[in-house]
Protein backbone atom coordinates (compact mmCIF):
# COMPACT_ATOMS: atom_id res chain seq x y z
CA UNK A 1 0.00 0.00 0.00
CA UNK A 2 1.34 3.08 -1.10
CA UNK A 3 1.79 6.27 1.55
CA UNK A 4 -1.39 8.06 -0.15
CA UNK A 5 -3.18 5.01 0.22
CA UNK A 6 -2.49 4.69 3.62
CA UNK A 7 -3.71 8.58 4.28
CA UNK A 8 -6.69 8.05 2.89
CA UNK A 9 -7.42 4.95 4.50
CA UNK A 10 -6.35 6.63 8.17
CA UNK A 11 -8.64 9.57 6.88
CA UNK A 12 -11.74 7.74 6.29
CA UNK A 13 -11.01 5.58 10.07
CA UNK A 14 -10.76 8.83 11.58
CA UNK A 15 -12.73 8.66 14.73
CA UNK A 16 -12.94 12.60 14.18
CA UNK A 17 -14.42 11.85 10.63
CA UNK A 18 -17.72 14.30 10.54
CA UNK A 19 -20.59 11.33 10.30
CA UNK A 20 -22.36 11.44 13.70
CA UNK A 21 -20.47 8.24 15.29
CA UNK A 22 -20.33 9.79 18.88
CA UNK A 23 -23.88 9.97 18.89
CA UNK A 24 -24.55 6.24 18.87
CA UNK A 25 -23.88 3.86 21.24
CA UNK A 26 -25.79 1.00 19.48
CA UNK A 27 -26.86 -0.41 22.72
CA UNK A 28 -24.23 -0.28 25.40
CA UNK A 29 -25.87 2.66 26.86
CA UNK A 30 -28.77 0.49 28.29
CA UNK A 31 -26.06 -2.46 29.50
CA UNK A 32 -24.37 0.65 31.56
CA UNK A 33 -27.68 1.74 32.34
CA UNK A 34 -28.60 -1.74 33.97
CA UNK A 35 -25.31 -1.91 34.94
CA UNK A 36 -24.72 -5.34 32.91
CA UNK A 37 -21.67 -3.72 31.46
CA UNK A 38 -19.33 -2.45 34.15
CA UNK A 39 -15.26 -1.21 33.57
CA UNK A 40 -13.50 -4.39 34.36
CA UNK A 41 -16.04 -6.33 31.41
CA UNK A 42 -15.42 -4.07 28.71
CA UNK A 43 -12.63 -5.53 27.30
CA UNK A 44 -14.15 -9.39 27.16
CA UNK A 45 -17.54 -7.61 26.01
CA UNK A 46 -15.52 -6.41 23.34
CA UNK A 47 -14.24 -9.58 22.24
CA UNK A 48 -17.24 -11.22 22.31
CA UNK A 49 -18.19 -8.71 20.31
CA UNK A 50 -15.78 -9.02 17.42
CA UNK A 51 -16.39 -12.76 17.27
CA UNK A 52 -20.26 -12.16 16.14
CA UNK A 53 -20.48 -8.54 15.41
CA UNK A 54 -17.75 -8.07 14.09
CA UNK A 55 -16.84 -11.03 11.81
CA UNK A 56 -20.23 -9.70 10.30
CA UNK A 57 -19.85 -6.17 9.67
CA UNK A 58 -16.23 -7.54 8.57
CA UNK A 59 -17.28 -10.13 6.10
CA UNK A 60 -19.52 -8.15 4.49
CA UNK A 61 -16.79 -4.84 3.88
CA UNK A 62 -14.87 -7.67 2.25
CA UNK A 63 -18.00 -8.72 0.02
CA UNK A 64 -18.49 -4.85 -0.42
CA UNK A 65 -14.88 -4.19 -1.45
CA UNK A 66 -15.45 -6.84 -4.22
CA UNK A 67 -18.16 -4.97 -5.62
CA UNK A 68 -21.37 -6.75 -6.82
CA UNK A 69 -24.74 -5.51 -5.79
CA UNK A 70 -24.17 -3.57 -2.87
CA UNK A 71 -27.88 -1.89 -2.13
CA UNK A 72 -28.55 -5.99 -1.75
CA UNK A 73 -25.75 -6.58 0.77
CA UNK A 74 -27.31 -3.94 2.37
CA UNK A 75 -31.07 -5.02 2.58
CA UNK A 76 -29.34 -8.60 4.22
CA UNK A 77 -27.50 -6.65 6.54
CA UNK A 78 -30.54 -4.98 7.53
CA UNK A 79 -32.73 -8.24 7.83
CA UNK A 80 -29.72 -9.33 9.73
CA UNK A 81 -30.23 -6.74 12.21
CA UNK A 82 -33.36 -7.20 13.94
CA UNK A 83 -33.48 -4.00 16.43
CA UNK A 84 -34.22 -1.32 14.72
CA UNK A 85 -32.51 1.46 16.72
CA UNK A 86 -29.11 -0.19 15.50
CA UNK A 87 -30.22 -0.81 11.87
CA UNK A 88 -31.29 3.03 11.75
CA UNK A 89 -28.05 4.07 13.58
CA UNK A 90 -25.66 2.16 10.68
CA UNK A 91 -27.63 3.16 7.90
CA UNK A 92 -27.55 6.89 9.18
CA UNK A 93 -23.71 6.57 9.94
CA UNK A 94 -23.53 4.78 5.80
CA UNK A 95 -25.41 7.45 4.65
CA UNK A 96 -23.52 10.51 6.06
CA UNK A 97 -20.50 8.74 4.87
CA UNK A 98 -21.34 8.02 1.44
CA UNK A 99 -22.14 12.01 1.23
CA UNK A 100 -19.19 12.63 2.81
CA UNK A 101 -16.63 10.44 -0.07
CA UNK A 102 -18.83 11.92 -2.46
CA UNK A 103 -18.40 15.75 -1.66
CA UNK A 104 -14.81 15.02 -1.16
CA UNK A 105 -14.49 13.04 -4.94
CA UNK A 106 -17.12 15.68 -6.29
CA UNK A 107 -18.89 13.50 -8.11
CA UNK A 108 -21.35 10.71 -7.05
CA UNK A 109 -19.16 7.11 -6.61
CA UNK A 110 -21.65 5.79 -3.31
CA UNK A 111 -25.05 4.96 -3.25
CA UNK A 112 -26.55 7.08 -0.23
CA UNK A 113 -28.87 4.03 0.84
CA UNK A 114 -25.76 1.54 2.35
CA UNK A 115 -25.34 0.40 5.45
CA UNK A 116 -21.89 1.93 7.25
CA UNK A 117 -19.87 -1.03 6.67
CA UNK A 118 -20.93 -1.71 3.04
CA UNK A 119 -20.40 1.70 2.26
CA UNK A 120 -16.74 1.87 3.81
CA UNK A 121 -15.99 -1.28 1.69
CA UNK A 122 -16.97 -0.03 -1.66
CA UNK A 123 -14.92 3.35 -0.52
CA UNK A 124 -11.85 1.55 -0.10
CA UNK A 125 -12.05 0.29 -3.34
CA UNK A 126 -12.55 2.92 -4.81
CA UNK A 127 -9.30 4.77 -3.59
CA UNK A 128 -7.40 1.75 -4.12
CA UNK A 129 -6.75 0.18 -0.68
CA UNK A 130 -5.88 -3.07 -0.02
CA UNK A 131 -8.78 -5.62 1.20
CA UNK A 132 -7.16 -6.87 4.28
CA UNK A 133 -6.33 -2.85 5.35
CA UNK A 134 -9.62 -1.64 4.77
CA UNK A 135 -11.79 -4.35 6.81
CA UNK A 136 -9.29 -4.07 9.82
CA UNK A 137 -9.32 0.03 10.12
CA UNK A 138 -13.16 -0.34 9.68
CA UNK A 139 -12.77 -2.59 12.85
CA UNK A 140 -10.50 -0.87 14.36
CA UNK A 141 -12.39 2.44 14.10
CA UNK A 142 -15.95 0.64 15.51
CA UNK A 143 -14.18 -0.61 18.47
CA UNK A 144 -12.58 2.46 19.32
CA UNK A 145 -16.22 4.04 18.71
CA UNK A 146 -17.60 1.46 21.51
CA UNK A 147 -14.89 2.35 23.84
CA UNK A 148 -15.44 5.82 23.55
CA UNK A 149 -19.22 5.49 24.13
CA UNK A 150 -18.26 3.33 27.13
CA UNK A 151 -15.89 6.15 28.00
CA UNK A 152 -18.87 8.55 28.71
CA UNK A 153 -20.99 5.97 30.51
CA UNK A 154 -19.16 4.54 33.34
CA UNK A 155 -15.64 6.02 34.74
CA UNK A 156 -13.47 4.35 32.49
CA UNK A 157 -10.19 6.70 32.10
CA UNK A 158 -8.29 6.97 29.61
CA UNK A 159 -5.43 4.88 30.18
CA UNK A 160 -7.34 2.07 31.03
CA UNK A 161 -9.53 2.60 26.99
CA UNK A 162 -6.42 3.29 25.59
CA UNK A 163 -5.08 -0.58 27.27
CA UNK A 164 -8.19 -1.89 25.97
CA UNK A 165 -7.79 -0.91 22.38
CA UNK A 166 -4.34 -2.18 22.56
CA UNK A 167 -4.78 -5.37 23.72
CA UNK A 168 -7.42 -5.89 21.09
CA UNK A 169 -5.67 -5.02 18.28
CA UNK A 170 -4.78 -9.19 17.52
CA UNK A 171 -8.66 -10.08 18.04
CA UNK A 172 -9.32 -6.82 15.78
CA UNK A 173 -6.42 -8.16 12.76
CA UNK A 174 -7.94 -12.03 12.78
CA UNK A 175 -11.24 -10.96 12.99
CA UNK A 176 -10.75 -8.24 9.73
CA UNK A 177 -9.67 -11.89 7.55
CA UNK A 178 -13.33 -12.78 8.07
CA UNK A 179 -15.17 -14.27 5.14
CA UNK A 180 -18.50 -15.83 6.40
CA UNK A 181 -21.84 -14.06 7.43
CA UNK A 182 -22.77 -15.15 10.65
CA UNK A 183 -24.12 -13.41 13.87
CA UNK A 184 -26.04 -14.15 17.03
CA UNK A 185 -25.82 -11.12 19.80
CA UNK A 186 -29.29 -11.49 21.35
CA UNK A 187 -28.13 -9.95 24.57
CA UNK A 188 -26.89 -6.52 22.52
CA UNK A 189 -29.62 -6.77 20.03
CA UNK A 190 -32.49 -6.52 23.00
CA UNK A 191 -30.06 -3.77 24.64
CA UNK A 192 -30.46 -1.62 21.41
CA UNK A 193 -34.17 -2.41 21.41
CA UNK A 194 -34.85 -1.03 25.18
CA UNK A 195 -32.37 1.75 24.70
CA UNK A 196 -35.68 4.66 23.55
CA UNK A 197 -37.37 3.48 27.01
CA UNK A 198 -34.50 4.73 29.16
CA UNK A 199 -35.30 7.47 31.51
CA UNK A 200 -32.24 9.34 30.41
CA UNK A 201 -30.64 9.27 27.09
CA UNK A 202 -27.25 10.47 26.25
CA UNK A 203 -27.39 8.80 22.87
CA UNK A 204 -29.56 8.19 19.96
CA UNK A 205 -29.22 4.18 19.95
Amino acid sequence: MGETELLRLLHLADSALPIGGAAHSFGLETLADEEDLKPPDVETFLTGYLEECGALEAALVRRAWRGGDLQALSEELSARKPARESREASLKLGRRFADLVNVMLDRSVLDRDLHYCIAFGAAGAVFGIPIDAVAAAYLNQSIAALVSACQRLMPLGQSAASRILWNLKPAIARTALAEEVFCFSPHLELASMRHRSLEIRLFIS
